[in-house]
């Protein structure tokens, strides 16, 4: 039903959109849901660097997996004539993007352009959440659900960009390289000189997270109105930072194999960045044509997201030199890292409609527009987004007494979108990004129990 799901609740994914909707749900639920995304993500990019070979339908930026998994599980049970209690397992936010295959033996031309700026990425967000609705009145509940989120965050991008970080690295060696040279000039020639490297940084995080709902139902006129607020989550990831660089580069027989590898060690970090909150606000009908239809309206605060600060543990090494002399060396991995991300605040507009057909048959559909929250200069690797309308369509039905199976589909059509800042010329991110993504999933329900009252239909 396009998710429009705030002022409907009645089933256990209602911890997800709503949990007031399960204090209505009497005897014993189980439910999972299981989705998979196919995404066809493309970049033609407006510029390259000399030489660069782009591929006739442009940079595939989603290499692998070719398919993405997303699964639910949820649990109610009526404690008592007014109270209910759930537990659900959910990923409200994750990412997943594979811009490469990170061939280092592949020449330089026919790498993806855009990789400096990013060449994977996961996050995955994971909720496991008890919850305790209570029934207010015979026609309104509220709820509150506290939440482990479980989270996982990995990005992998090239370093050592000859027009950007390379040239920094490249002054830092000047004085190794050409003494008593300008570190300025001297650094742009050694930027083209050096390796291409790659950086992995990963880490995991246990936070807590909060969803609360109201579920008001008039029984008269069929009506629902429905109210859910999930908190943004701050994330304070520990994890790890691992780099690998090219070989045979023409500054190897200078400075030696090691050098350079030595000023970038494997070394614990630490970082944070923050999930952002939801509120969702909606209203549904069942008075006419033996239909259910619902508008639903959701914000959420992805201006909390702006960046990644990343804090590196290892800034100095020390040693002793051939006559036993203390030698201490500043490494190339700073203090701090910011990846900058500057997303701003989003909504989503969602409408559905479901149908019975006959006592065992239900049909639903829905619509979606969604507003990106990416702004072109931060559009790339990582992001590839746009706003996106979304079609979708399902079906359940029930089998053997208790249970039904759901079967879905959801179409959503990225609007294409073309960047040109500034900022990202040196990083080759401008150009147009054409997507698409499908959404396929199932669905089950058991029911153990009895329907106590018409509102739990």
């Amino acid at each position: 039903m396009g998710g429009a799901f705030v002022a409907i609740a009645n089933d256990g994914s209602a911890l997800f959109y709503n949990p007031a909707g399960i204090a209505f749900q009497k005897g014993t639920r189980l439910q999972m849901d299981s989705l998979g995304v196919v995404g066809l993500f493309r970049f033609f990019p407006s510029s390259t660097p000399p030489g660069t070979i782009v591929p006739e339908k442009g940079y595939n930026l989603n290499v692998k997996p070719k398919l993405i998994p997303v699964a639910s599980m949820y649990l109610t049970k009526s404690m008592s004539q007014r109270m209910t209690f759930g537990f659900a397992m959910f990923a409200p936010f994750g990412l997943s993007a594979n811009a490469t295959s990170f061939r280092d033996s592949d020449p330089k031309n026919l790498k993806y352009v855009g990789r400096f700026s990013g060449t994977r990425a996961a996050l995955q967000s994971f909720w496991f959440q008890p919850t305790m609705a209570y029934r207010i009145t015979d026609n309104s509940a509220i709820a509150v659900g506290i939440a482990m989120v479980h989270t996982h965050l990995f990005i992998e991008q090239s370093i050592l960009n000859p027009l950007d970080d390379g040239t920094v690295f490249g002054e830092k060696l000047a004085p190794i390289v050409f003494p008593g040279q300008p570190d300025n000039p001297a650094g742009k020639a050694i930027a083209r000189l050096l390796p291409e490297g790659r950086s992995r940084l990963a880490g995991t995080s246990n936070s807590p997270g909060y969803n609360v709902g109201y579920l008001w139902k008039h029984e008269k006129s069929k009506t629902n109105f429905g109210l859910m607020w999930r908190s943004a989550v701050v994330h304070h990831l520990s994890g790890k930072a691992s780099f690998a660089f090219t070989t045979g580069y023409p500054l190897e027989a200078f400075v030696g194999k090691d050098k350079i590898p030595s000023l970038f060690p494997t070394q614990s970090i630490k970082g944070s960045f923050v999930t952002p909150g939801t509120w969702s606000v909606g209203f549904s009908n069942s008075a006419f044509w033996h239909s259910t239809i619902s508008a639903q309206l959701d914000f959420q605060d992805y201006r909390r997201f702006k960046d990644v600060p990343v804090n590196f543990s290892l800034t100095q090494s020390t040693g002793q030199d051939v006559n036993g002399n203390t030698v201490v060396t500043t490494l190339a991995t700073p203090a701090e890292l910011r990846l900058k991300f500057q997303l701003e605040n989003s909504y989503i507009a969602r409408v559905g409609f479901e149908k019975q057909m006959g006592e065992k048959m239900t049909v639903r559909a829905g619509y979606i527009f969604d507003h990106s929250p990416v702004k072109d200069a931060s559009v790339g690797p990582l992001f590839p987004d746009s706003s996106r309308n979304n079609f979708t369509f399902g079906v359940s039905r029930m089998v053997m007494g208790n249970k039904e199976i759901s079967f879905f589909y959801q179409a959503m059509k990225f609007l294409n979108r073309t960047t040109n800042v500034a900022d990202n010329n040196n990083i080759f991110t401008n150009g147009e990004y054409q997507n698409f993504a499908h959404l396929f999933g199932f669905g089950l329900r058991i029911h153990l129990g009895e329907f106590a009252h018409p509102f739990d239909r």
